[in-house]
């Protein structure tokens, strides 16, 4: 047992990586920049043709109609539409959509914009509704108990070091896992800036692995370094991770209560038990559900969505 403590203490080292912000406050893109992610974030992957095709295909999904201004102005206003004008208190369409899926699944899944909406219309009609995605969303809206439509949003800022618990959504192991592949998890809970959620349960991170170490010579356990990069927001605003001190110290209070501090560092179970990191010999491997707690890097300013019972 004890050789299996001081293994798991090794499995994790965990690093910080600045990342670059988020979808709602990327500013300065071209034309074919902002078309290009607004495809992703309604279908996501960029599609073919010419930017005036790419631009009439947009509206006619997202409004279910043309409009008939200049190339550039469209762009914009459906730019400014998908993304929201938080100093006007309006919620984006992402936002809308995120706490659509936050009032009726007490979480938030990742995902083109589109499949998201059909998800949920096929969860609470049987099947995906036609018409354009606005008027849609609209509809789920009032279904989530948003009666009018309208969500209310504040714009907050989230502080620098503050500790939440994460639920990996990918397993990893040394005998599979390469340095270099994307690891996913969730936030297990909501989190909030007074009365002003930011983060809904659900909400989708990234990480990749830094590196693996195989097992060696001499009982030289396996260990798996990875980088968390970032997990976004209520309103799609990418929040950048680390894991320090206030991450570990509450992660060893977690388990401390459980009778099982491993050190600075723990991993919770699929159950929220001390022990998800399995360790099978000198190999390591942790399972999907396993939880750790991380902390934000830096101050965030984002849209969140002030809490209506």
């Amino acid at each position: 047992m004890k050789k299996q403590l001081t293994t798991l203490l090794l499995t994790f080292v965990f690093c910080f990586t600045m990342v670059a912000p988020g979808f709602a406050a990327e500013t300065n893109l071209s034309v074919a920049d902002k078309i290009g992610a607004m495809e992703k974030m309604l279908y996501g992957t960029e599609q073919s043709g010419s930017l005036i095709q790419r631009m009439d295909s947009l509206e006619d999904d997202v409004y279910g109609a043309l409009t008939t201004d200049s190339i550039l102005n469209r762009v914009d206003n459906m730019y400014d539409y998908l993304e929201g004008t938080p100093e006007t208190g309006e919620a984006s369409f992402a936002t809308k959509l995120n706490v659509v899926e936050w009032r009726i699944n007490e979480s938030m899944s990742g995902g083109p914009a589109k499949n998201r909406i059909e998800a949920q219309e096929k969860l609470l009609h049987g099947q995906a509704q036609s018409g354009a995605l606005s008027g849609r969303l609209e509809e789920l809206l009032k279904l989530a108990s948003y009666t009018d439509g309208k969500v209310p949003v504040q714009e907050v800022t989230l502080p620098k070091d503050s500790v939440f618990k994460i639920s990996f959504t990918s397993e990893m192991s040394t005998k599979m896992s390469r340095q270099g592949d994307k690891v996913s998890f969730k936030a297990s809970d909501n989190l909030y800036v007074n009365d002003v959620l930011v983060l809904p349960k659900g909400a989708t991170g990234v990480g990749v692995i830094k590196k693996v170490v195989q097992p060696g010579i001499f009982g030289k356990d396996g260990r798996i370094d990875i980088t968390f990069t970032h997990i976004y927001g209520v309103d799609g605003t990418k929040i950048p991770l680390t894991v320090g001190e206030l991450a570990q110290q509450k992660a060893e209070s977690i388990a401390g209560a459980a009778g099982a501090a491993i050190g600075g560092m723990v991993i919770l179970g699929p159950v929220g038990i001390v022990g998800g990191a399995f360790v099978k010999g000198n190999s390591v491997t942790i399972p999907v559900g396993c939880e750790t707690f991380v902390q934000t890097g830096e101050d965030v300013t984002l849209q969140g969505v002030v809490y209506q019972e």
